[in-house]
């Protein structure tokens, strides 16, 4: 039971928590994922800048992180884009 109890633990888990990620701001973090930066987003979306920069003010708040850098991690440890 014990072995079988760290076995379980050992392996990896995915995060199973929903962050309530909107089909754009998902979109946004990809992006940011694969290293765009805001103007490029913009672009890419046919949204203003400002208007990517209040996604990611919700992306941070959502995720619970204070920077791209966290926001990137977290979305890649977490897989959710």
């Amino acid at each position: 039971r014990v072995l079988e109890l760290f076995k379980t633990n050992l392996q990896p888990q995915l995060s199973r928590e929903n962050y309530n990620l909107t089909t754009q701001e998902k979109k946004v973090l990809q992006l940011l994922v694969q290293g765009k930066s805001y103007k490029l987003i913009a672009v890419d979306l046919f949204v203003a800048v400002d208007t990517i920069k209040t996604h990611v003010k919700n992306i941070y708040a959502k995720l619970h992180v204070h920077s791209g850098t966290e926001a990137v991690s977290k979305a890649l440890r977490d897989r959710i884009v």
